[in-house]
């Protein structure tokens, strides 16, 4: 597993060896043979044939990304500026939806390539991905009724905010903004509510927590985990004041339950930048961040890709003589 450098940051890079060379018009794919329903994984195509773009086909969608010019060090080149060691790397994050019901997936990579004369050579690649489940257990919770069985009055309010978050994740952004790992938002001070626990709100069960609840005091800083465009800021029924932001290519963070909100829809902002503050709105038992990933549609556990906090380092004192 390794970090390399693509478009405006780094990105992940899970095989089992490093490709140093490459055969004349070879592609080759990059993805782990098993993942966790509910988790993302990162998949590469590099080739030493130029590319234009690599469409890549997974649960039915069909997904395409450009294709940028790398060295052999993992280093972006502009498009147009070639080297000795040039090669062609496409990258995207794909999710395996946490209530799939299949073992595993074929995904399929096929490269659109530069000059008609490599075509025959560029074939598809075709890889296995096998599924396994990670254990979810159940959490209880109480809060206040209304968020439980919402009021007559709200469900048109309730239908509308579901439509907005709709509308704000099927933004189309080709630009590649995210890297990989995602900053994380408020400094580490542990997890209070796990990805995929199976909620139960004042004794009824209510599906599954599609996010990962930071702890984090009331008034907290939070910050973007990428650069990105702000697809939606406002205040959601069960969300409270809300933040979503679009990272290009499939791929959305969404920040909850905020006691305020520091951005604007249509804003684009930079990995760290402040977005809001860390508050208690909407269906919660406290102050916290509720951290959602989105990739390509569906939801997925964030946790694997935030990037880990230093540890302070402690003072040893000196012996006084």
């Amino acid at each position: 597993m390794r970090y390399i450098r693509y478009g405006c940051g780094m990105v992940l890079v899970m095989c089992m060896a490093v490709v140093t060379a490459l055969p004349a018009a070879a592609l080759t794919l990059e993805a782990p043979g098993k993942v966790a329903r509910g988790d993302a994984f990162l998949v590469s195509v590099m080739s030493n044939t130029p590319l234009r773009s690599v469409t890549f086909s997974w649960f039915g969608k069909k997904h395409r990304i450009a294709a940028v010019p790398v060295n052999m060090g993992g280093q972006a080149r502009p498009r147009g500026v070639s080297g000795r060691h040039t090669q062609w790397r496409a990258s995207i994050l794909l999710p395996v939806p946490l209530d799939c019901k299949e073992s595993g997936q074929n995904l399929t990579a096929a490269a659109q390539v530069e000059y008609a004369a490599d075509a025959a050579a560029a074939a598809p690649i075709v890889k296995h991905v096998a599924f396994y489940d990670k254990k979810r257990p159940v959490q209880k919770l109480n809060v206040d009724k209304k968020f439980v069985t919402p009021p007559a009055d709200q469900a048109a309010r309730i239908k509308a905010d579901r439509e907005r978050v709709r509308a704000a994740l099927a933004k189309r952004l080709t630009e590649h903004c995210w890297a990989l790992p995602f900053h994380r938002p408020v400094p580490d001070r542990g997890v209070s509510s796990l990805f995929g626990l199976k909620r139960v709100f004042n004794g009824q069960p209510r599906g599954v927590h599609k996010g990962l609840d930071l702890r984090a005091p009331q008034g907290q800083a939070v910050t973007a985990c990428a650069d990105g465009i702000v697809a939606l800021a406002g205040d959601l029924y069960y969300s409270g004041n809300a933040v979503y932001i679009n990272h290009g290519e499939g791929v959305f963070t969404s920040y909850l339950h905020l006691s305020k909100i520091l951005v604007r829809e249509g804003q684009r902002v930079r990995r760290g930048e402040t977005v809001g503050l860390v508050g208690a709105t909407g269906r919660v038992t406290g102050p916290h961040l509720h951290l959602s990933l989105i990739v390509q549609g569906e939801s997925v556990d964030p946790q694997p890709f935030l990037a880990a906090q230093p540890k302070p380092v402690e003072k040893k004192h000196e012996r006084q003589n």
